[in-house]
């Protein structure tokens, strides 16, 4: 990332992503450095009880909108954990580059990240609020 505009989580998603990054960091190498950046995305997080966080803020199981600002593309994700992972399905991992650019900013934040393809200027368009299992089960 090029700022230092510090990030918001919520306290659960930062208990559980660090001790998931945790047992990352020990045992991918090949993805280290993104993963490294994302630890440090998380030691200068501005933590809030669940309740509190913002719903246009990128939680895990937010959906998003973001336009890259240079190309003029806009794209639609669901920010999730790797093992629900599917890019076909527009569900993006928390650990992929654009995962760990967007968690914890707010529709209207602009991002700045270095990409596996080069540096990218980003935009938040649009975040929904992760949709809770309670929910998702009343749905289904």
């Amino acid at each position: 990332m090029i700022s230092n505009q510090p990030i918001t989580l919520s306290t659960r998603d930062h208990t559980a992503l660090s001790w998931k990054l945790g047992q990352l960091l020990s045992t991918h190498s090949r993805k280290r450095f993104n993963l490294q950046r994302l630890h440090e995305e998380l030691s200068r997080a501005i933590l809030l009880p669940p309740a509190l966080v913002s719903s246009s803020t990128v939680q895990l199981g937010s959906k998003f909108i973001v336009k890259d600002l240079d190309s003029g593309e806009v794209d639609t994700f669901t920010l999730s954990w790797p093992e629900k992972a599917d890019i076909a399905k527009g569900e993006i991992s928390v650990f992929a580059p654009l995962g760990t650019a967007v968690i914890g900013f707010s529709k209207g934040d602009e991002i700045t990240w270095q990409m596996p393809g080069g540096l990218r200027r980003l935009k938040l368009m649009d975040v929904q609020p992760p949709v809770s299992a309670a929910a998702s089960a009343l749905s289904s």
